[in-house]
């Protein structure tokens, strides 16, 4: 099987874990990300939302409306820049964050990190490795 499509299944079965954790909890890996992200930033632009997701503006606006219908964000008017929409995090969705600890990819990797098979050597050789062919991309 060619390496990509290994890499690929990894990717895969990892994701479909960390969703079935999830589901209990009414929330999307892309959301659940975009809550921690917002716990990190004072606020963050659609923009930079669409990147952090890996989409599309009009994907990221989707979920950004999503999200906001359930009070876990708001979007406010830049000050500075009429024209542009800052999304903050909300007292609900720090509320729902808190309430996702424990769920895996949230705060406990080590329930389901694919990569814990791995020797500390390993473990830095294949993230010199991943990072030499991300650079390549």
């Amino acid at each position: 099987m060619h390496l990509m499509n290994q890499m690929g299944r990894i990717y895969l079965t990892w994701t479909r874990k960390l969703k079935q954790e999830l589901v209990p909890h009414n929330i999307t890996l892309k959301q659940q990300f975009l809550l921690k992200q917002l716990r990190k930033n004072d606020f963050l632009y659609p923009h930079q939302i669409a990147e952090m997701l890996y989409c599309d503006r009009p994907t990221a606006s989707v979920i950004i409306r999503n999200m906001a219908k359930k009070n876990w964000i708001e979007k406010r008017r830049d000050e500075d820049n009429g024209k542009q929409y800052k999304i903050f995090i909300t007292s609900e969705g720090l509320h729902k964050w808190d309430s996702l600890q424990g769920a895996s990819g949230v705060k406990d990797m080590d329930r389901f990190d694919p990569l814990k098979c791995l020797s500390d050597e390993e473990h830095a050789q294949l993230e010199k490795i991943i990072s030499k062919v991300l650079k390549h991309l």
